[in-house]
């Protein structure tokens, strides 16, 4: 293959490349400000789940299930 072809080809190349390329590259990121939120409230939750009776043991579930959906959006929520 001469130095014609070659050059031929890559240009082809890069215009099939172009053409294929999604148009709009999002790349799922981390959030840390509601990652550690929600960590932390899931944490805390927890805590007033095992630590509390009653009414503060219902909180606490309430704050755990909160936190853990944050905790998921943080790592997967766009």
């Amino acid at each position: 293959m001469n130095i014609v072809e070659r050059l031929v080809l890559k240009k082809i190349n890069r215009q099939i490349n172009h053409q294929l390329a999604p148009n709009h590259t999002e790349k799922t990121t981390i959030r840390p400000v509601i990652l550690i939120g929600g960590i932390i409230l899931l944490i805390g939750g927890l805590i007033l789940l095992i630590a509390g009776t009653g009414t503060a043991a219902f909180i606490g579930l309430i704050i755990a299930l909160i936190g853990g959906l944050g905790t998921i959006l943080g790592l997967f929520g766009q």
